[in-house]
């Protein structure tokens, strides 16, 4: 059974719709403290919220039930693993931030359009379906001039690299607003 948070009146507004938490990939061990590293030096409001992701799904519309997780993992075991490639550094104009670009796009698209055909999104407007699949480094920056400032300042000096994405995590914020893992959620048939 997941406990959700329930003291949640000193939530802002945008922290509301992602009470019953979120699907996101995250870097293996190795990887996730390099970019944990960055974001607690270059973000640290960021990084204090949750540890280094690539964002996949939109916040979820009904707790996760078993009848909600059982859908959820027949639909991934149909998915293969694949690679996933991280660098190199982008801004995203009009939005002040700096993330790592992932690719392949197209893979990560359809994994996020199918998942988002589950009962656990129902109801819920697809906002960021076109919005490229990324793994933030510094979001809470002023403008676009400082973003690209940081973005130079560590485009030479940060790792590049691939892991292979063979799992997802359900990922639920507690009552002050820090996600912690939940549920992995593999990929392909076990």
């Amino acid at each position: 059974m997941i406990k959700y948070a329930t003291g949640t009146s000193h939530w802002v507004g945008w922290q509301r719709e992602y009470r019953l938490g979120l699907i996101l990939v995250l870097p293996p061990d190795g990887i996730g403290e390099q970019v944990d590293a960055l974001r607690q030096q270059d973000d640290p409001r960021s990084a204090s919220i949750c540890e280094a992701h690539i964002s996949l799904s939109e916040p979820l519309t009904k707790e996760f039930s078993p009848e909600v997780e059982c859908e959820v993992r027949h639909l991934l075991s149909t998915v293969d693993p694949f690679e996933i490639h991280y660098g190199p550094l982008r801004t995203f104009d009009p939005y002040p931030g700096v993330a790592y670009k992932i690719e392949p796009e197209d893979r990560f698209f359809k994994l996020r359009e199918a998942l988002h055909r589950t009962s656990a999104f129902e109801g819920s407007p697809f906002k960021r379906k076109g919005v490229p699949p990324h793994m933030t480094i510094a979001e809470f920056i002023p403008d676009m001039e400082e973003s690209e400032e940081l973005k130079n300042h560590l485009q030479a000096k940060v790792p590049e690299g691939s892991f292979l994405c063979d799992k997802l995590q359900l990922m639920i914020p507690d009552d002050d607003f820090c996600f912690r893992r939940v549920l992995e959620l593999k990929l392909g048939a076990s």
